[in-house]
């Protein structure tokens, strides 16, 4: 069987037009599915900044109500209720602190450590003497 000349070029160019289209769609193809990929992403990001502001509704919920029970006027009703006859503090028991606590309790407890006592340790033979 002899082909002829523009029977083959004819069978390349089917050819070549057939890789550029797979080519082509796999591109697209591609295109399509990181699109979806990146919708997906925004959802669930979507999703959990509703579920953030949500948590921090809760939080800032319990927040108010654990200031209201620590009310001196809350702290004394529940007194005056459960009859425990606990007596307000006096002036002179409570201190006021300005600035931040937690620095001014590290700064403590850093003076703390560095108080301690260190002795040298001195080797002698024959044990200790």
């Amino acid at each position: 069987m002899n082909k002829s000349v523009p029977s083959a070029f004819i069978n390349q160019l089917l050819i070549y037009t057939m890789v550029m289209l797979v080519f082509t769609g796999s591109i697209g193809f591609g295109t399509v599915w990181l699109r979806h990929e990146i919708s997906l992403a925004a959802n669930r990001n979507k999703a959990l900044q509703a579920r953030t502001l949500e948590i921090q509704r809760h939080l800032d919920q319990l927040t108010a109500e654990i200031a209201a029970e620590q009310n001196p006027d809350a702290l004394i009703r529940k007194d005056s209720e459960m009859r425990l006859g606990l007596e307000p503090p006096r002036p002179e028991q409570s201190e006021h602190v300005t600035g931040d606590v937690e620095l001014r309790l590290a700064a403590k407890r850093g003076r703390e450590l560095s108080v301690t006592e260190v002795r040298p340790v001195v080797f002698r033979r024959g044990g200790p003497h």
